[in-house]
């Protein structure tokens, strides 16, 4: 688990987030080392616990309490085709333009380059996509090379 800051008003036990990384005034806050370097950038977490200890954001003076948080799986889509559960596979890459579609995020996931290699969890369920892809909604880890 990690300490970090997140903005009071998602501070919420099994809210998820992904770290987008820190902007230039992040650099002159005294906090910095548990915000933002606690965190991998482009990584998920999930808030597992709320420390309820407030401190006040350089960025916009938003309150930030001090959470517990862990990675967490991502929900991607993939080409449905025979798998098992538990196997790593490379994803190949999606090509969507369809951004008013709800699983656009999964199928463009920024953690995911072209041909990353994903460790399935589980099958969430079939997809309707609008562009007649034959896809399904997984649950799944990034491995590192």
């Amino acid at each position: 688990m990690v300490i970090t800051l997140v903005e009071k008003s998602i501070a919420k036990i099994g809210y998820i987030f992904t770290h987008v990384g820190e902007t230039q005034i992040c650099e002159l806050c005294p906090l910095r080392h548990v915000c933002v370097n606690s965190l991998e950038k482009n990584k998920s977490y999930i808030i597992k616990s709320i420390m309820g200890k407030e401190h006040a954001c350089l960025i916009d003076d938003s309150q930030m309490m001090v959470c517990d948080v862990e990675e967490t799986n991502y929900k991607i889509t993939i080409q449905n085709t025979k798998f098992l559960d538990n196997i790593v596979v490379k994803r190949a890459s999606i090509n969507c333009k369809e951004v008013i579609c709800e699983y656009y995020e999964n199928c463009l996931h920024p953690n995911f380059e072209e041909q990353a290699k994903v460790k399935i969890i589980r099958k969430i369920k079939e997809i309707k996509c609008p562009l007649d892809l034959n896809l399904i909604l997984i649950e799944a880890k990034k491995i590192e090379e």
